[in-house]
């Protein structure tokens, strides 16, 4: 059980918790309706709407069941966890941040293929068939995900459901092994979305630049540099996500480390949603069409 500055502390958390699920349902709610009218008015379901509707889905179920694993942690303790229960909340989890970074990693690539012009033969050819492509990749590689997030949520909750597992010489073993695959995945999905995003940047960048010594309209200039904020919002948010697994590995017993855990959790699930929403036209225009009826209404 926990002592009573650590079961405050866990209510706190929990507290804040529930406070920003609660903050991002209807975030989540206005994203799911305006993709879903907007698939049945013009019966076509875009790759980006395909991919935005998925990470707010992601980003909901990581937060219930972080909120569901909290309030069983504070109501019983935490090492009163069955090992289903540890195994379960450790395949969500390590899922969602797999997924999560994969979706946003095709959301990169995707956002390249629309913005970015290389005359190359090789990228020409992704152009061309990433859409009809992309419904082959992502099943394969959602699925591949969860392969990877097994072993390891198996171990990680060995390692909180019976402490004689360390007297075991082949516990080091599997458990680096199957730490290893997980990260290498990870950093290999956060090495795929950081490319394509700099590259769309840079390429964003010099655009602005020309259009500012031609003397262009100011409209196309403020448009692209809404773009780039809204690409190194997505970079900066997902820096912080490819954190959280390593923090939470390596926090232990380190008070430190659990806090700025927490802290960065907070921060990446209070912004997602909200950067989605900016990066996304129809999402935006929406939003700006509620808020001017609500102003409406109002005055």
């Amino acid at each position: 059980m926990f002592s009573n500055t650590e079961l405050l502390w866990n209510i706190g958390i929990l507290a804040i918790d529930s406070i920003s699920l609660l903050m991002t349902l209807p975030e989540y709610v206005f994203i799911q309706v305006v993709i879903i009218l907007e698939w049945r008015k013009n019966k076509r379901f875009d790759i980006s709407d395909q991919l935005i509707s998925g990470l707010g889905l992601l980003s909901l179920i990581h937060k219930i069941s972080q909120v569901n694993m909290r309030y069983t942690s504070v109501r019983d303790g935490l090492h009163s966890l069955i090992f289903f229960s540890s195994l379960s909340f450790n395949v969500t989890c390590n899922f969602i941040n797999l997924c999560t970074l994969l979706f946003s990693t095709w959301l990169s690539i995707h956002f390249c293929l629309k913005i970015v012009n290389i005359n190359h033969n090789l990228y020409i050819y992704i152009h061309r068939m990433f859409p009809k492509m992309f419904p082959w990749i992502l099943f394969p590689s959602v699925l591949v995900s969860l392969l990877i997030s097994g072993p390891y949520a198996y171990d990680f909750a060995q390692l909180y459901s019976n402490s004689t597992v360390f007297l075991l010489p082949s516990y080091f073993t599997n458990i680096f092994l199957s730490l290893k695959l997980y990260f290498a995945f990870y950093s290999f999905c956060f090495i795929g979305l950081c490319i394509p995003l700099l590259v769309t940047i840079v390429s964003l960048y010099r655009h602005i630049h020309q259009m500012q010594s031609h003397s262009l309209r100011s409209d196309s200039v403020k448009a692209h540099i809404h773009v780039v904020i809204t690409l190194v919002s997505l970079l900066c948010l997902n820096f912080l996500h490819f954190l959280l697994p390593i923090l939470i590995m390596f926090e232990g017993k380190e008070v430190h480390l659990m806090n700025i855990n927490i802290l960065l959790l907070e921060i990446w699930h209070f912004f997602d949603l909200p950067v989605l929403i900016r990066g996304n036209k129809k999402l935006q225009k929406k939003l700006y069409e509620m808020w001017l009826h609500f102003t409406s209404l109002v005055s």
